[in-house]
């Protein structure tokens, strides 16, 4: 980023530049776990809204969602991410918890050797910015229901990965529960501006059991 010339090469420039190289790097971090469409001249044409009827559910705005019948235990499943753009140096990855469960357990931490550590992050407009935060205390998984971490919303934060995730690679993390213990996932990687896979609900869960 050539922001100086020969006759502004200032000592006092040295601030504003790490400050600019602070901000690009959130920029990149809000930009991993960010919701993507297509360009507008690239989306379909709006359709008639179709009625709603008895057996569809609104989602409540903080994710959670019921889904009976469900196995028994907590899962994880339909995990995935996006192919990393030159230069990042987090990935957001994404996926379903599910706790079949009569008591709701928590998602304490995440661990994976494809990157240095891993964090579970939120992201939520306020005041009309977008904002993310790091979820210290872990992600309540509720009894009997599911919890999504999706762009724009939940999600995993791979911070500084061994090498870029290219699209076609997959990652493993091992999820830390509060109850359940730890359950093995693997994250698939699809294409740099990928909204998620399609078709995956429900498919290649992976369950922890009690201890």
């Amino acid at each position: 980023m050539n922001l100086l010339s020969s006759r502004t090469l200032l000592p006092v420039r040295a601030p504003r530049l790490r400050v600019l190289a602070v901000a690009a790097a959130v920029t990149a971090a809000l930009a991993a776990c960010s919701p993507q469409s297509p360009p507008e001249s690239q989306q379909p044409a709006p359709q008639p809204a179709e009625p709603a009827t008895d057996t569809v559910a609104a989602m409540p705005a903080d994710g959670t969602v019921a889904s009976m019948p469900m196995p028994s235990g907590v899962g994880a499943g339909d995990a995935w991410m996006r192919a990393m753009p030159p230069g990042a140096k987090v990935a957001g990855g994404f996926l379903t918890l599910r706790n079949g469960g009569a008591d709701a357990d928590r998602l304490l931490s995440i661990h994976s050797p494809a990157a240095e550590r891993v964090e579970v992050h939120e992201m939520r407009t306020v005041d009309g910015m977008m904002r993310m935060r790091h979820l210290e205390e872990g992600l309540e998984v509720p009894a009997g229901g599911e919890i999504r971490l999706a762009p724009g919303g939940y999600h995993l934060m791979f911070m500084q990965p061994a090498r870029p995730f290219a699209e076609g690679d997959t990652v493993p993390a091992t999820l830390v529960f509060e109850h359940a213990g730890e359950v093995e996932v693997e994250f698939r990687v699809l294409a740099l501006g990928a909204s998620g896979p399609a078709g995956q609900a429900g498919d290649g869960d992976h369950h922890g059991g009690h201890h």
